[in-house]
């Protein structure tokens, strides 16, 4: 039930971080303890054939997929998308950069295999049916170190399933890993001398094999940033002045200057692409802020790995990363088909058809760039109303917006009563909640000038958990304690 005194709350789900103050800020977080994940060496001696299937993912996962423990439970914690993502690259790695007859062993059931097959069509990977992926042989198995377990099932994909752009944005890391062996500046800050050696280096640690994790790919380079930053400070004429401005820069300031200077990678194309169509499913960036903020649930903890303002952070920009890439090879598509009108207007009667194709075919270029423009102001400084109207069009359900409001509610809930019981809940205070969590996410999407000091954690009101009722057995053991 509410309390009616409306006291902060104390809601046992998660709850909204206040947000930091700038000056404690100065640093990028380190990558969280744990996410590089050892990834089996196969002995390069090895014949191709008897490279066989292993998995990275496997190893930090083994003793934590299953939910009860042990190699007989049958209930699976999901994937997140972070790990879809893992998944995906490292099965990629192995078919488009190492030509290897090999995929990856893993446990899932088949509700976490739609997951990650929703995650891989969004990355240009078509991955097979869950009752098309073959069990691992106990010689496979051997090989790759691990014992059997439910659920094993082998993913091995093939060139034929993976989309020109994935492939060649795969070949183009693989080519950057291969040139850090013998370039330092791309692992060195103190070495880079241009701003061409500093792109490089940034491509390099956005895709380094050493972390598997793409956040704390991003993370780590936010920090090799800062460090050549602070190195041309101290070298400058006045360089405490210079060191303040470094320092003062936030993780989203210094992701946001990384996507203006380098493409987004493989993942983060995929990333952004998903979360654009969590965003636009709600017509608001809310879906897509609970969506990655799932992700980064430490599972034994039960804590966040990151601040509700990175997370926040990671969202743009791999949003807008994404979206400025999709408008830039937009632009150029359009002038290679004005480029074509240009010829065959030379005999524009023949022509008439050919033209006409191409005419159609820049208003749907252009049509689509104003559809991903549009998505920017989802993330930059979004506008309040659907906090300001969020009850109004949730009781009203005939209102066009209220399949968007359904679906924020839903991500909402999720995210932060997680082992509630929403159904013995004062419906009425939990909307109430669930606004005030809207106009909260939102605040972290806006500047300073644009933020809302109605939307404040300070306004939830605090719920307490259900009691749970004594088991039977236990019940009677208690009352002969007490006897």
């Amino acid at each position: 039930m509410a309390n009616k005194n409306n006291k902060p709350p104390k809601v046992e789900a998660p709850v909204v971080e206040a947000p930091k103050k700038k000056e404690e800020e100065v640093k990028t977080p380190a990558p969280a303890e744990g996410t590089k994940v050892k990834i089996p060496n196969v002995p390069d001696s090895m014949s191709q054939h008897d490279k066989v299937l292993y998995t990275s993912v496997i190893q930090h996962r083994k003793d934590e997929m299953l939910r009860n423990g042990g190699e007989n439970a049958q209930k699976y914690e999901a994937f997140t998308m972070i790990e879809d993502a893992m998944i995906i690259d490292i099965a990629l790695t192995e078919t488009v950069v190492k030509r290897n007859p090999a995929g990856l062993i893993m446990q899932v059931n088949e509700k976490n295999w739609d997951m990650i097959k929703l995650l891989g069509a969004e990355m240009g990977v078509t991955l097979p049916a869950f009752k098309d992926l073959p069990k691992p042989t106990k010689e496979q198995l051997a090989l790759a170190g691990l014992t059997a377990a439910p659920g094993q099932v082998v993913l091995k994909l093939e060139s034929k399933n993976v989309s020109k752009e994935a492939q060649e944005k795969k070949k183009a890391e693989a080519k950057l890993n291969e040139e850090a062996k013998s370039k330092d500046y791309m692992k060195d800050p103190t070495k880079i001398e241009t701003d061409e050696q500093l792109k490089e280096a940034l491509g390099f640690q956005l895709v380094n094999p050493s972390i598997t994790n793409p956040i704390d790919r991003l993370i780590t380079t936010a920090q090799f940033l800062r460090s050549y930053r602070e190195i041309l400070a101290e070298k400058s004429d006045n360089p405490q002045a210079e060191l303040d401005k470094v320092h003062g820069c936030t993780l989203a300031d210094l992701l946001q200057d990384i996507i203006t200077m380098v493409p987004p990678t493989f993942v983060a194309t995929g990333f952004g692409k998903r979360l654009c169509t969590l965003a636009e499913d709600a017509n608001s960036v809310v879906p897509a802020f609970c969506g990655f903020k799932n992700c980064v649930l430490d599972r034994k903890t039960k804590k966040y790995k990151y601040s509700d303002e990175d997370i926040a952070a990671f969202v743009r920009v791999l949003i807008v990363w994404y979206v400025s890439a999709k408008n830039a090879e937009m632009s150029e598509a359009i002038k290679a088909k004005e480029a074509n009108i240009a010829v065959l207007k030379k005999d524009a009667k023949a022509n008439a058809k050919g033209i006409e194709t191409e005419n159609k075919k820049i208003a749907g270029l252009k049509s689509a760039i104003t559809h991903f423009t549009d998505m920017m102001s989802i993330v930059n400084n979004p506008s309040f109303d659907i906090a300001d109207k969020f009850i109004a069009i949730y009781n009203d359900n005939t209102d066009k917006e209220y399949l968007h409001a359904k679906s924020i509610y839903k991500e909402i809930i999720n995210t932060y009563y997680d082992g509630l019981q929403i159904s013995e809940l004062e419906f009425d205070s939990l909307l109430l909640n669930v606004q005030q969590h809207v106009g909260i996410i939102l605040n972290y999407f806006n500047d300073a000038i644009g933020q809302r000091e109605d939307y404040n954690e300070s306004n939830l009101i605090s719920f307490e958990p259900a009691e749970e009722k004594p088991e039977e057995g236990k019940a009677v053991e208690e009352e002969s304690k007490n006897a």
